[in-house]
């Protein structure tokens, strides 16, 4: 499934804008479906958990940049700047469930939730990383 889903995304220098979203293929945007709604279930577990308020606020800060930053200016944004802004803002959130392991006890709706996110950020980063390094190589270079 993963080789299906990077043989659909867009490249890293492609817009990634409402059109780029329609095309993609029914079990990509499932995908992308299903980690949006398991980023929303942080808010279950803010109160209770650090590792799901570093997720949350990781999940909100990289959606606000691109949506006030880029597409509220009419700036286009690229896939590959939409992945850098992941690893930077999604990457402290998985830091500290790693660091907050301790609090993952099974069997729990936590530990349920952040195995998902486990599962979702690891399979996103297999784009991310890639993208990111195309994106930066081009705007670097």
């Amino acid at each position: 499934m993963i080789l299906e889903m990077l043989a659909a995304a867009p490249e890293a220098l492609d817009e990634w804008n409402t059109a780029a979203r329609d095309n993609l293929p029914m079990h990509v945007k499932i995908w992308l479906g299903l980690m949006m709604v398991n980023n929303l279930v942080a808010i279950a577990f803010l109160k209770n958990h650090v590792a799901a308020r570093w997720i949350f606020a990781g999940f909100v800060i990289s959606h606000l940049v691109v949506t006030v930053g880029f597409w509220g200016t009419g700036t286009p944004v690229l896939a590959g700047q939409v992945a850098m802004f992941h690893i930077i803002f999604w990457t402290p959130g998985i830091v500290m469930l790693w660091l907050r392991r301790s609090d993952i006890v099974w069997p729990s709706a936590f530990a349920i939730w952040a195995g998902f996110v486990a599962m979702f950020y690891a399979g996103s980063m297999v784009f991310d990383v890639p993208h990111t390094l195309t994106y930066l190589g081009s705007a670097l270079g």
